[in-house]
């Protein structure tokens, strides 16, 4: 996207800047899309006027991880699971960077974590399937 969108426009009006929740989707779509600089921009934004926004943490983690920063990475996915410890999508990659960097007890306990709030997930959902 150009530099002028609203996500990458620091000085636009509040009355007609997109909701934290607007800006989330557009993180996600510039990110689908392979356009990381905006989609960054983009998740800035949106902590920047909500810093409790955990998704947004973890697109910056998906961001830095498709740029071969491992570390930033991991320090966004930290932040994201402080602010959502049920995070199971952070807790996974979390998990993944720990094994790849030879931690396997820290993967182990990030993995039964993980597994823990997928069953939970699981279970939640099939209690409201039933009629």
């Amino acid at each position: 996207a150009p530099a002028g969108t609203p996500a990458s426009t620091p000085g636009k009006a509040a009355a007609g800047a997109p909701s934290p929740a607007e800006l989330l989707a557009q993180a996600r779509k510039l990110a689908d899309r392979g356009e990381n600089k905006d989609a960054a921009a983009a998740c800035h934004a949106v902590l920047a006027r909500a810093p409790e926004t955990a998704e947004a943490y973890f697109i910056l983690g998906m961001l830095s991880e498709h740029a071969g920063q491992a570390a930033q990475a991991e320090e966004h996915w930290r932040r994201c699971i402080y602010l959502r410890p049920d995070h199971y999508d952070a807790l996974c990659h979390l998990a993944l960077l720990a094994e790849q960097s030879g931690n396997s007890s820290g993967a182990a306990t990030l993995k039964a974590r993980a597994a823990r709030i997928y069953q939970r997930q699981q279970n939640a959902g099939t209690a409201r399937a039933e009629p």
